[in-house]
């Protein structure tokens, strides 16, 4: 099985550990309380089917309004799924997948109102992708550091500055310092992503050589028996040949 259909394998099989732990609930508020979180991370992935015609239009207002609505979902699902217990496997998968909708319908009608200035925003949030999705392709299960969540509220203050820049005709070049910090912030990110990702790797590598290192090979098994085995009768055979010598060797594996 390739990386790719075990990494969708492993989601559809949460997804429906999900759904079995749904069915346990009893009652209308339990089930509510476990569908709720996912539902609010759900509604991410519409997100961009709604803010890039409002902006492609020039409607950048209902833009931010709908950016900012669905913006606030990301501060909630997390929390409530917490306090109801009501985290899985299933949904922190579903957060990612609905985080980089979410993000990449805020970049691109920017991208296309200003390339130059945020062609690096948008290169660099595609980099820490990349890397993250290979990270779990190689089944290390990557997980945000407090670096990745500086990056993250830096990313979207920023995107949500662009967008009022956008409703108010502001000028850009205003708030280029600020994304100036959030790209920065984006490329320190992606770095240490890049490093702990390579760590994991490493030390899979080295379990991998010692494993290999504990194995012998059975050849090298049945040799090293024939060799046990002729020092043995070399042994005996002194031994016959000096008589003394055996009661004293006896002696010695008695005591």
């Amino acid at each position: 099985m390739s990386k790719a259909k075990r990494v969708i394998a492993e989601y559809n099989q949460n997804k429906q550990e999900y759904l079995d732990n749904l069915k346990k609930e009893k009652t209308f508020s339990g089930r509510l309380k476990k569908r709720l979180p996912n539902i609010l991370t759900k509604s991410r992935i519409v997100a961009p089917f709604l803010i890039v015609p409002a902006s492609i239009i020039g409607n950048f207002a209902i833009a931010t309004i709908i950016a900012g609505i669905f913006g606030l979902t990301d501060a909630f699902d997390g929390h409530l799924a917490r306090k109801w217990h009501a985290t899985s496997e299933y949904g922190r998968k579903l957060d990612i997948i609905s985080d980089k909708m979410y993000t990449l319908g805020l970049i691109l009608p920017l991208l296309i109102a200003n390339p130059i200035t945020i062609l690096p925003t948008l290169i660099l949030e595609f980099a820490i992708s990349t890397i993250n999705t290979r990270a779990e392709l190689n089944n290390n299960h990557p997980k945000s550091s407090m670096l990745g969540k500086v990056k993250t509220t830096f990313l979207y203050v920023t995107l949500t500055a662009l967008y009022l820049a956008k409703c108010f005709n502001l000028p850009i070049n205003a708030l280029l310092p600020l994304l100036g910090i959030t790209n920065i912030t984006q490329a320190i990110t992606a770095v240490q992503y890049k490093v702990s990702n390579d760590k994991e790797e490493s030390k899979k590598e080295v379990k991998i050589e010692e494993k290999k290192d504990d194995e012998v090979e059975p050849e090298d098994k049945i040799s090293k028996i024939k060799q046990e085995i002729r020092e043995y009768q070399q042994i005996k055979e002194d031994l016959l040949k000096e008589p003394e010598k055996e009661k004293e060797f006896v002696k010695r594996i008695e005591k």
